[in-house]
């Protein structure tokens, strides 16, 4: 009967013990080496960054570089506190014992996000600078911490996701890890309009957009629609050399496409087509 609460007895008599080992010149030592580690962290973040931008190929190289080293350096700056603070192996198991209750009273969204942390660094379904969407928010993303990723929408807004949701969200991803990516426009055109005419416009459009990526295969496609009343929609799919400049292409291509569309008047609305 006694052996069913010798757990409960032990946590009751590890105050005392832990309190000896939690004296001001440990504290010290954690700060400072908390602090150290986040110096090194910002630097090798702000040493990564400039190589991407000097290596533009490399890019993606240095990014994927990143997550992986700060979190390496936060767990092993975590495990030399640890040890510093919790030496012997009952204050040790204390110490982990009380940490798991606090963590099952109320940190246990905290829990799912590190574990969605781990899985994103070791399944990989994004990482630093790739183009994404996660649910409603589309970006390039920007930060994959333990708790959270971070992501910047082509308006230059950032979106914070906790990692738990990542896990049981669909996620996209238009790159992946690639430099270059595919761009898609749509454009919607009268339902009279010549569509043969339409797909010329539409791929010389493409090709002589700026951010183009030659190499890859542009393709143009017409398909009939409804939404109030009839149209058709001209859809141009392209790459673009670097994804950065996604939003500009598909301005330049619109402008291109409808410039010549207007040219040619192929955007006149004919009578009973309204």
């Amino acid at each position: 009967m006694n052996t069913a609460w010798t757990f409960p007895a032990f946590l009751q008599q590890q105050p005392r013990a832990l309190l000896e080992h939690f004296t001001p010149g440990r504290f010290g030592t954690v700060l400072l080496l908390l602090f150290m580690s986040w110096l090194i962290i910002q630097w090798m973040a702000r040493l990564l960054e400039f190589l991407s931008e000097s290596a533009p190929r490399a890019r993606f190289f240095f990014k994927r570089l990143e997550p992986v080293t700060r979190i390496a350096i936060w767990f092993a700056a975590i495990f030399v506190c640890f040890d510093l603070l919790a030496p012997s192996r009952e204050t040790f198991f204390a110490a982990m014992a009380s940490v798991g209750i606090a963590l099952g009273l109320g940190a246990q969204d905290l829990v799912k996000n590190v574990v969605g942390g781990l899985v994103i660094l070791t399944d990989r379904p994004y990482q630093l600078g790739d183009r994404v969407r996660i649910g409603a928010a589309y970006g390039e993303i920007h930060h994959i911490g333990l708790r959270s990723t971070k992501l910047t929408t082509p308006d230059d807004t950032r979106v914070t996701i906790p990692n738990a949701d990542v896990l049981v969200e669909h996620v996209y991803n238009a790159n992946s890890g690639l430099l270059d990516c595919q761009v898609v426009t749509d454009l919607y055109l009268p339902p009279a309009t010549d569509a043969a005419a339409a797909l010329r416009i539409g791929h010389e459009a493409a090709l002589t957009c700026p951010y183009l990526l030659a190499k890859k295969p542009i393709a143009v496609q017409v398909m009939d629609g409804f939404s109030d009343q009839p149209y058709l929609k001209l859809r141009i799919k392209a790459y673009v050399y670097d994804h950065r400049h996604e939003p500009a292409m598909i301005s330049d291509i619109t402008a291109r496409a409808k410039g010549e569309l207007l040219k040619q008047r192929l955007l006149e609305w004919r009578s009973g087509e309204e």
